[in-house]
C-alpha cells in the first residue's frame, strides 16, 4: 500500500458514495475517495451506490466496497485512491470476506437470499449459493474451509463448504440474528440478536462448532447491532444502537461488566491496527468513535461522511 499508511482507517460512507480516510495517530480526517467518480448523477439517485462493508485483499493493495444501492462491488486501488473495476452481484449486497485459500470474495446479498462467490484472479462471479432470507453478516473459520452466514427473517445459520460452494447445513438460532463474531479458537460463533420492541431485549447466543448446538444465551442492551472479541478472548464488545452505548461483556460471568457512551446509533465496532482502540461508526451523527482499550475511556469522536457503516483498520 505503500508507505504512510500505518493506524490508517477507512470508513464506508453509505449515505454519500465515499469512503473516509482516518489517520488515527493524528485523530484527524484526512480526505475522502469517492465511489461513484464517473456517474451521471443527473439520471440516478444519490446516493447511487450506497456502500455498506469493506474487506481489503490478501495483498493489501485493493479494498472491496459491498455497495447495497447497485447490486455490486467496487474495487479500489489503495494507491491510487480511486476505483478501477466494478463487479455485478446479488440484490442488496451487505457483507463481504475474503477467502484467501480459495483466492475467492464471497457476498451476502440481503434481497436476493443468496451469496455471490467471486474469482478474485478474473474479478468475475463463479457461483450463486441460495441460503437463507435476508443474510447479512458472515464469517469464515480460522482454515478458511466454512463459511457462515446468518439470515436475519429466516432466523437461521448457514453452513457453506468454499470448496465446492455448496450449503453444508442450515441451523435454526433465535429471532433477529444480525451479526457475528468467531472466537480466536475457531471452536465457538458469537451471534448478535437485535431487539425491535420493548419486550424483546437484544442477546447473544453462543454456538458449538463442534456439534452446532447453542449452549448459552447472554441478554446485553435493548438494541444491540455488532459484536467483536478481545484479544485475549475474555471480552466481547458489543455495540447498542438504541442505548447509543458500547457493552463490555465478561463472557465466563456471562453478563454486561460496563457501558459506554459513544456517538448516536453505533452500528459497528472493530479495533484500531494497533489494539490500542476500539473503533465504532455512529450513523446519527456520522462520526467515529475512539474508545481506549485499556481503560475505556473515549478519547474523542471523529467527524465522516453521512451515515458512517463498515470500518476498516489498516
Amino acid at each position: 500500500m505503500g508507505d504512510g499508511m500505518d493506524n490508517i482507517v477507512f470508513v464506508c460512507n453509505t449515505g454519500e458514495d465515499t469512503i473516509s480516510v482516518i489517520d488515527l495517530n493524528r485523530m484527524v480526517h484526512v480526505e475522502k475517495i469517492a465511489l461513484n467518480f464517473g456517474i451521471d448523477l443527473k439520471k440516478a439517485r444519490t446516493p447511487t451506490l450506497g456502500p455498506h462493508h469493506m474487506v481489503l485483499d490478501y495483498n493489501r493493495q485493493y479494498l472491496y466496497t459491498a455497495n447495497s444501492h447497485s447490486s455490486s462491488i467496487s474495487v479500489v486501488d489503495l494507491i491510487q485512491k480511486k476505483v478501477i473495476d466494478d463487479v455485478a452481484v446479488g440484490s442488496c449486497p451487505s457483507h463481504l470476506q475474503i477467502c484467501k485459500k480459495y483466492k475467492t470474495l464471497y457476498v451476502s446479498n440481503t434481497d436476493s437470499n443468496s451469496v455471490t462467490v467471486v474469482d478474485l484472479e478474473t474479478r468475475a462471479p463463479i457461483a450463486q449459493i441460495p441460503v437463507g432470507a435476508m443474510p447479512h453478516d458472515m464469517k469464515l473459520s480460522h482454515d478458511g474451509q466454512r463459511l457462515y452466514v446468518l439470515n436475519v427473517d429466516t432466523h437461521s445459520l448457514s453452513v457453506i463448504d468454499t470448496k465446492n460452494n455448496e450449503q453444508e447445513r442450515t441451523i435454526t438460532v433465535d429471532l433477529h440474528p444480525y451479526h457475528i463474531e468467531l472466537d480466536k479458537r475457531g471452536r465457538f460463533l458469537y451471534i448478535v440478536h437485535t431487539g425491535f420492541s420493548m419486550i424483546e431485549r437484544g442477546s447473544i447466543t453462543i454456538i458449538d462448532l463442534m456439534n452446532f448446538e447453542v449452549i448459552e444465551k447472554i441478554l446485553v442492551g435493548e438494541m444491540p447491532i455488532d459484536v467483536m472479541m478481545d484479544h485475549d478472548g475474555k471480552y466481547l464488545f458489543v455495540v447498542d444502537a438504541e442505548r447509543n452505548t458500547m457493552n463490555v461483556v465478561d463472557i465466563e460471568l456471562k453478563k454486561v461488566l460496563l457501558r459506554i457512551g459513544v456517538g448516536r446509533m453505533p452500528g459497528c465496532i472493530t479495533s484500531s491496527s494497533d489494539g490500542k482502540y476500539l473503533l465504532t461508526a455512529n450513523i446519527q451523527d456520522n462520526s467515529l468513535s475512539v474508545i481506549n482499550r485499556k481503560n475505556f475511556t473515549v478519547r474523542g469522536h471523529i467527524k465522516v461522511g453521512l451515515e458512517p457503516n463498515g470500518i476498516l483498520c489498516v
